[in-house]
């Protein structure tokens, strides 16, 4: 067996996934992850989030190598602190590795990594990247647009761990001023919108299902005007960067209907003949994050020189 082989197999990594509602986790080994189980996100006290996370630890402390976390927010992976947290504000400007190893000792290394580098980690290593050194991971998500940038065969993370922005850009400026895209993109928005066209709460509408509903009258116009703001956000990325490939990601991105959808409001874009950058699906769907922070804990802390899953 070779170093490379015996490296891989030695690494028996906890993975967390924090989200806005849950936390998953589940201890991946050689690429392969056990049942994942969850709890739900002490999204205000930090106490609780950093408890819950070490009680989880201490149960399978005696079954791993080491921990890594997929978080929300511009991660500093140097000194394991969250600026800021997203929605979750318990994790607004924390340290991370001081609070786990206050509670659970110095002996297993950690690594954290913002979530949607570790799709795009979990892409590149696992998934419709692996043959890539060039791409953009674009996520669409309920409360706005995230994105990662892989570029020159690295995760692009910038000066203040803020690359790959991708929500945060101005798509309509003279119409809506400074709004972000954000605001436009989310799936919460096309609830939104929905509800306006149509009556009722926005949060009984399951954006989901409108792609499902196209043949409803009036339902797929609504849908091709939400598409258009992000297929603009997908030709700005392409023009600026030139990558090999645009990959999509969140729940919504795996309807059928979406991705044709989206190539079809590309095509709209008279400049987008020059450029017909692929666009496609992730392949990681709901287990990407926690599968790109074992990724990255292999390659970043154990350094064990990885190649692509076949």
């Amino acid at each position: 067996m070779g170093d490379k082989e015996e490296a891989m197999e030695s690494n028996r990594v906890l993975t967390f996934d924090v989200g806005q509602r849950f936390i998953r986790h589940s201890v991946i080994t050689d690429g392969r992850q056990d049942v994942p189980s969850s709890f739900a996100t002490p999204t205000e006290d930090s106490q609780a989030l950093f408890d819950g996370l070490a009680n989880v630890v201490e149960q399978r402390r005696g079954d791993i190598d080491g921990i890594a976390l997929s978080l929300p927010g511009f991660v500093d992976v140097r000194r394991q602190r969250i600026v800021v947290g997203g929605a979750i504000n318990a994790l607004y400007q924390q340290d991370i590795g001081v609070e786990l190893r206050r509670r659970i000792g110095d002996d297993l290394p950690i690594w954290v990594e913002n979530d949607a580098n570790c799709v795009a980690i979990a892409e590149k290593y696992a998934g419709n990247a692996r043959k890539l050194d060039d791409f953009v991971v674009f996520t669409v998500m309920d409360t706005g647009v995230g994105g990662a940038l892989f570029l020159d065969g690295h995760i692009r993370r910038g000066r203040d761990w803020r690359a790959g922005e991708l929500g945060m850009m101005i798509t309509n400026y003279q119409m809506e001023g400074a709004r972000s895209l954000h605001e436009f993109s989310s799936t919460n928005s096309l609830g939104h919108r929905y509800a306006a066209k149509f009556g009722g709460p926005a949060d009984f509408v399951v954006p989901s299902s409108l792609m499902r509903r196209m043949n409803e009258p009036g339902v797929r116009e609504l849908v091709e005007e939400w598409v258009r703001y992000i297929a603009v956000g997908i030709y700005n990325v392409v023009v600026t960067l030139d990558p090999e490939c645009v990959l999509l990601g969140g729940p919504i991105c795996q309807e059928t209907a979406f991705l044709p959808l989206v190539r079809e409001a590309l095509a709209e874009i008279p400049n987008w003949k020059d450029f017909e950058t692929p666009i496609k699906r992730c392949r990681n769907a709901s287990y990407a994050g926690m599968l790109g922070a074992y990724y990255a804990f292999v390659h970043e802390v154990r350094g064990a020189g990885l190649t692509t899953a076949d």
